[in-house]
């Protein structure tokens, strides 16, 4: 049996950084969460639905909003 650690993953980029840049910083996160004994397992994609009630019901809408997170496994 393992137990899993979730992180989730946002790699803040200025215009001048590139995708290597997004990279280097899930690598570091990878490396880190390694130092610590957790093995990387996946980066997924995950919807979730963002209810905004406005202000006494009025503009209420519900959007949808998109993460990345890192799944990390040891031994249990």
């Amino acid at each position: 049996m393992k137990t899993y650690k979730v992180v989730p993953y946002v790699a803040n980029i200025t215009t001048k950084e590139t995708t290597g840049t997004v990279a280097q910083k899930l690598e570091i996160l990878i490396n880190d969460f390694a130092a610590q004994g957790w093995a990387f397992e996946s980066v997924e994609k995950f919807e979730t639905v963002v209810d905004d009630p406005g202000c006494f019901g009025i503009n209420a809408k519900t959007s949808t909003t998109f993460f990345q997170l890192v799944i990390f496994s040891q031994p249990a």
